[in-house]
């Protein structure tokens, strides 16, 4: 789901680097290669092209842009855990790349601009566990040169509100209470599905794996205490890009507790 990327007022906070850190452990070349597929499918051949992965996470998405021919990466996370991550990653399978890894907030509006300009600038489910997260969807336009993708949880109503709540708690709770909470939703998401439909769960499983070759175990783990969390609706989003000077070229509006992705293209006068 979602890699911190703030440095937001919340005190609050969900440590995502070290679900990160765990997820390493099951990354493969078939994980690699289906968030690859999935980074295709969104933004075409984006060969001898710059990108800018703006909350890099575990870095897998990064990768998938070396794989897919960018000519330079940037990577930047404001948990150290995931700076480390992302880092494991190049060194594990493009350590000879031009893809610079570092730590910098999306919510520093000079880092931001010292970056200079990139072909894509791309944030998956991230700027909603910032803190501000209308502040960083509007800085985050700032290196935008040609397209820019972000990911964020559609608005709910009063089930966004609840979840808002719940993450809160978990992390003002001990380590069993989260682990409670971990399977609480883990049930939810996944065990009452299975106990209705167990063929549909298990293909739905596999092709979550192959959606962005996440893993579903850890995308729990951060939904159940990934906070700071807002949401926005398709019709906010779309108007305060439009705002800024960008048209929207694709969205995908997903049903549940998943992220909506949007990809805009910047208006030149």
């Amino acid at each position: 789901m979602s890699m911190l990327n703030g440095g937001g007022n919340s005190e609050l906070r969900f440590p995502f680097g070290q679900n990160w850190t765990n997820f390493l452990s099951v990354v493969d070349e078939r994980r690699i290669a289906e968030a690859t597929a999935r980074l295709f499918e969104v933004l075409g051949d984006i060969r001898g092209k710059t990108f800018l992965d703006v909350g890099s996470g575990s870095g897998i998405h990064s990768l998938a842009a070396f794989r897919l021919g960018a000519s330079r990466i940037h990577s930047f996370d404001y948990d150290p855990q995931s700076v480390a991550c992302t880092q494991e990653m190049k060194r594990r399978y493009a350590s000879d790349a031009n893809w610079h890894v570092e730590r910098g907030s999306v919510l520093d509006e000079s880092y931001i601009r010292s970056l200079g300009k990139f072909d894509t600038v791309y944030s998956w489910g991230v700027l909603h566990h910032t803190g501000e997260m209308w502040k960083a969807l509007d800085l985050v336009s700032i290196p935008v040169q040609e397209r820019l993708m972000v990911a964020i949880y559609h608005d709910h109503g009063w089930r966004s509100r609840f979840w808002q709540r719940y993450k809160r708690s978990y992390n003002r709770v001990w380590r069993p209470a989260q682990k409670m909470m971990q399977i609480a939703v883990f049930g939810w998401v996944w065990g009452k599905p299975f106990i209705w439909h167990p063929r549909h769960t298990r293909d739905r499983w596999r092709s979550y794996i192959k959606d962005r070759g996440m893993s579903p175990w850890y995308d729990v783990v951060d939904w159940a205490g990934g906070y700071p969390f807002e949401f926005a609706s398709p019709t906010a989003l779309i108007s305060f890009y439009d705002q800024r000077g960008f048209t929207l070229q694709y969205k995908e509006v997903r049903g549940g507790n998943n992220c909506n992705d949007y990809l805009f293209g910047r208006r030149w006068s």
